[in-house]
């Protein structure tokens, strides 16, 4: 049976991994949002991280 830290260090790599990998995919779904709303009309969304980089 694991003592006590091995199971925490264990936990601690579990939440660590669920984390990294829910942000990967946060940050795949918000690219693939952004390229269908520049494909529509072929126009490119404006959005908050694009209006402060270019001028609209």
């Amino acid at each position: 049976m694991f003592d006590l830290r091995t199971e925490a260090e264990m936990r601690l790599h579990s939440e660590r991994t669920a984390r990294e990998l829910a942000l990967k995919k946060q940050r795949e779904d918000a690219v693939e949002n952004e390229n269908a709303n520049e494909g529509q009309n072929g126009h490119v969304a404006v959005t908050a991280e694009t209006a402060a980089t270019t001028d609209v």
